[in-house]
């Protein structure tokens, strides 16, 4: 069989010359139905102007894109031919390539770069959305509570596609969005994508496509050296790029234009930013800065940097005026003004950037944020949460914050909504049962007490065996008035975790504190508080009310070590949050009176008081409980020190108020034993007469020979505290030095947190 130059542009005959594989479409002219999936792609034979060529038979996916048309032109091929072998017997011929078009699909786009961006904003893979833009894509990704989006600008050049990201924003990611932006460009890109400056690069991304697909079919890879890549075109739903042969440069949008000169601007700045050196790319983009002054894109880089590295804010905040206004700077004119303590034109700037964002769950985000400051105005933070679940119905976070702003403002029915929804999304009997315990505890915390109860027994239809949706639904019961029925649930709950090997210590608190209201079972409550085990956030709790109920029964030794296990949890604990550390101290407070009411034991209640100074150091009733009980400690006679305090005290403790050694004879420097039987008299003296200052200082004196800094504490705090002015001048220096020398006889013992203490209240009056 032949053909001549005659057969026209392409050979009926030869539409179905033995292809290397059937193809699933009818004959031309006939009905057509959608192929099927093809595990290789299907070549055939034409003819074009008297030139043989293989064209593709249907559209064939590669990776990410579809290759929807391909001709090569095989010029040396010269008729009349014999086609009978079809396009098996021309497939090593090195042919031409004439034309190529491919598209891509941004929902299947998405998901085959999903897996490729796993780490760059955490630890899993993030939530991806790509949308055609008006010069390439918009691309969104979220996880968890950071979130990115910006722009991808596709410029094709000759043979290569260069993709630069433009008008980067997001909250949460720990490093400026350009930067962000760049990572996950790069990631989705290999391995053929390359940075180069501001861009990510396929290089001859034609060759790519035709080496690629073309052995696949079993043919050869034909000559591209004339190929050259149109202007992207882009339809709703889809991106597509085409070649011609020995075509004009393609004709770029302005927008490409503009971030193609973006590129070459900050092409430095942006390639040490991604690779990490912020101070160095920092110092690019203020000479960029210089080369374009006011560039708005460059400065929101540059003010970036100054956010992330922290306490900036303020020359971040000039660097962005002079571009653009502050509130018309998106998220980041947002963070700024609220850096500076502007309120008002923070929620502006995040609102105007939450209006305007395309990307739904950072849009949520945003107006979450608004929420954060409009603390003040519950309308403002209602309709913000509004918006956020508008925008991001399935955000967990967004609908959690409604519902507490929902209970803040007595809506118990759409907060309820809100946890229905909630429990509508989540997929599990676990999933939903934490929903509805977690919405029970805040309804209970806010005192929807019927309403807390029926949301914990909603939560028990998902786990009936579950510890703490019972002591939920017992609190519950308490605060209604049902205090037995709660009292027989909480030992339910107690006996389940028991039976599961564990044990909840709130369950065992709420069931102690059960025992004492309603049965007044104090001996069992406090059986019921010891088992909370030291570590847990409970514990404090658990020794102060052992504490407590051990004095209530008499048992002061006992009450005495529980409390002092009380006070070694809250010096491990080193609380951070204000309220937290707040309890501690009332805590603390408690146990002091206890010790000092109930035993009589000064010391034990200064060294309470001492730490809840520490904890709340500007709490004036802590801090005149401190003074009065250090004063009435120095009129006691102390206990002697033991041989391995005074050993140890000797050395760094310098004699105060006695004269120097060499202005004394030896007969006339009191021994240990006579300091001993002086301080014992002249603390009778002070008893008898405690306005007697020259008694006093001779009491110190004695006190300081003797090593004795903690009564010497007392004794000083005492006299300053109830002395005019002029003493306070006196005593002062002498208590700081005191002070120092227990700082750093604590820390030289290791007892960080009591040298802390003692550091603190030098500092505090120095």
């Amino acid at each position: 069989m032949a053909a001549g130059p005659e057969a026209g542009r392409r050979a009926r005959p030869l539409g179905r010359v033995e292809p290397l594989r059937v193809p699933t479409t009818t004959g031309r002219g006939g009905a057509s139905e959608k192929p099927r999936p093809a595990d290789r792609p299907s070549l055939l034979l034409s003819v074009h102007r008297g030139v043989l060529g293989i064209e593709l038979d249907a559209p064939f996916p590669l990776g990410p894109i579809t290759v929807d048309d391909l001709a090569l032109a095989l010029p040396n091929v010269r008729f009349p031919v014999d086609l009978s072998g079809g396009v098996t017997r021309f497939r090593h011929r090195r042919g031409i390539l004439r034309r190529l078009s491919i598209t891509a699909d941004p929902t299947e786009l998405a998901a085959f770069v999903a897996p490729r961006l796993r780490g760059v904003l955490g630890e899993g893979t993030p939530e991806i959305a790509i949308y055609p833009g008006t010069a390439g894509a918009l691309v969104g990704l979220r996880l968890g509570d950071a979130s990115l989006a910006f722009e991808v600008v596709i410029a094709p050049g000759e043979r290569d596609v260069r993709l630069l990201p433009e008008r980067a924003r997001g909250v949460g990611l720990g490093a400026p969005p350009h930067v962000v932006a760049m990572r996950a460009l790069f990631a989705a890109c290999r391995p053929t994508g390359r940075v180069v400056g501001s861009a990510v690069v396929i290089p001859d991304a034609v060759a790519s496509i035709v080496r690629d697909l073309l052995p696949a079919a079993g043919a050869r890879a034909p000559a591209v050296s004339g190929a050259r890549w149109e202007a992207l075109e882009i339809e709703p739903g889809r991106l597509s790029l085409s070649i011609a042969e020995n075509a004009a440069p393609p004709e770029l949008p302005a927008e490409a234009i503009r971030a193609l000169e973006l590129a070459e601007l900050a092409a430095e700045g942006d390639r040490v930013a991604l690779a990490g050196d912020l101070d160095e790319a920092r110092r690019h983009y203020l000479t960029a800065l210089e080369r374009a002054p006011r560039h708005p894109e460059i400065s929101l880089r540059l003010a970036w940097i100054d956010v992330v590295a922290g306490e900036r804010a303020e020359g971040a905040l000039s660097t962005l005026v002079d571009a653009m206004p502050a509130v018309d700077a998106g998220l980041l004119g947002g963070e700024l003004l609220a850096a500076v303590g502007d309120a008002e034109g923070a929620i502006a700037a995040f609102s105007r950037a939450a209006h305007a964002e395309p990307f739904g769950p950072l849009a949520a985000l945003v107006w979450m944020r608004v929420a954060q400051l409009a603390t003040e105005d519950l309308g403002v933070r209602l309709d913000a949460l509004d918006q956020a679940v508008a925008r991001a119905p399935l955000l967990d976070a967004a609908r959690w914050a409604r519902l507490s702003a929902r209970l803040d403002v007595g809506d118990a029915q759409g907060a309820r909504a809100d946890a229905e929804n909630l429990e509508a999304a989540a997929r599990g009997p676990e999933a939903r049962h934490r929903i509805w315990t977690r919405a029970a505890d805040a309804f209970l915390a806010r005192g929807y007490v019927a309403e807390a109860g029926s949301l914990f027994e909603r939560a028990l239809r998902y786990a009936p065996d579950s510890a703490e949706a019972i002591a939920g639904l017992a609190m519950s019961l308490r605060a209604a008035g049902q205090g037995k029925r709660a009292l027989d649930l909480l030992a339910r709950a107690s006996a389940l975790a028991t039976r599961a090997g564990r044990t909840v210590p709130s369950v065992e608190l709420e069931l102690a504190r059960g025992l004492v209201e309603v049965a007044g079972d104090r001996p069992a409550a406090v059986a019921r508080v010891r088992a909370v085990p030291p570590g847990v956030p409970e514990s404090a709790e658990a020794r102060m009310l052992e504490g407590r109920w051990r004095a209530e029964l008499g048992d002061l030794a006992g009450a005495s070590v529980a409390l002092a296990r009380l006070r070694e949890a809250v010096e491990l604990s080193q609380p951070v949050d204000p309220d937290r550390a707040a309890a501690l101290a009332a805590m603390l407070v408690e146990a002091a009176e206890i010790e000092e009411t109930g035993r009589g034991d000064l010391r034990a209640a200064q060294r309470h008081l001492g730490v809840a100074l520490r904890l709340r150091p500007r709490d004036r009733a802590i801090g005149a409980a401190f003074r009065r009980v250090a004063g009435e400690a120095s009129r006691l006679v102390p206990p002697p020190p033991s041989p391995e305090e005074l050993s140890a005290q000797t050395a760094a403790v310098a004699p105060v108020m006695s004269p120097p050694v060499d202005e004394v004879t030896a007969d006339e420097i009191p021994s240990e034993e006579e300091d001993e039987v002086l301080v014992e008299r002249l603390t009778d003296k002070l008893r008898a007469n405690p306005d007697d200052h020259a008694v006093a200082l001779a009491l110190a004196g004695a006190l300081a020979r003797l090593g004795r800094d903690l009564d010497l504490l007392a004794l000083l705090s005492a006299r300053i505290e109830e002395g005019d002015e002029a003493v306070r001048r006196e005593l002062q220096p002498l208590r700081i030095e005191v002070l120092e020398r227990l700082a750093a006889h604590a820390r030289s013992e290791g007892r960080v947190s009591e040298a802390e203490l003692y550091e603190m209240m030098a500092a505090s009056d120095g």
